[in-house]
């Protein structure tokens, strides 16, 4: 027996617990029943993670995630395609793009409808550099602004688009002194993007 198979076999048998999950308000017992997902998960890769959510009343999302780690992705969809038919649950490898909301994080909170980017590489690489405009942006805080950013990114394009890409990231503060007519919505990313390789494939 593979290690897809016994993680899903170990699941089929406990996923009544993990369907009513948020609906659990004891938080150690919370705790214990991730933690438990979390160990079974990594008996099959150890560096690979999970989100749990949904409706209580619809099918509950289940996604494996790599964390932006592109060598890993493989990994992730092989366990999923060799899921067994569960009418319970969406099974999801890699985080999806979900749209243009509002993060937070450490108490930064990052709306992407007042942020800004311009591209920093315009070669053939299949990557390339963004620089972001943030209001209110504290450059002695640039590790959990880029944390922050790397979770917008997440939500904006998904896993495997941030990850291979957006190559290199840097942030600036958008204040009366940056040239805005000079700058993109950053909702727009993802269809300039899609020009991009569009570009680069003529």
């Amino acid at each position: 027996m593979n290690k897809e198979q016994l993680f899903w076999d170990w699941f089929k048998a406990n996923e009544a617990q993990f369907f009513f999950l948020n609906q659990i308000n004891d938080t150690n017992e919370k705790e214990r029943i991730l933690e438990e997902f979390l160990h079974h998960l990594h008996k099959y890769c150890d560096q690979l993670f999970f989100e749990i959510g949904g409706d209580p009343n619809d099918k509950q999302d289940l996604i494996i995630t790599a964390e932006g780690n592109s060598a890993l992705f493989d990994k992730v969809e092989t366990l999923v395609n060799q899921a067994p038919l569960l009418e319970y649950w969406n099974l999801i490898a890699l985080k999806p793009a979900i749209g243009n909301g509002t993060i937070e994080y450490n108490e930064i909170k990052l709306d992407p409808h007042t942020i800004y980017f311009i591209p920093l590489s315009s070669n053939a690489s299949k990557k390339i550099g963004i620089r972001l405009y943030i209001e209110d942006y504290d450059p002695a805080n640039l590790k959990d602004f880029l944390t922050a950013a790397y979770f917008l990114l997440d939500n904006i394009l998904g896993e495997r688009s941030n990850a291979l890409d957006i190559g290199h990231l840097e942030i600036e503060s958008l204040n009366v002194h940056t040239k805005r007519e000079e700058l993109i919505e950053l909702v727009k990313l993802p269809k300039y993007i899609k020009w991009k390789r569009a570009q680069a494939e003529t």
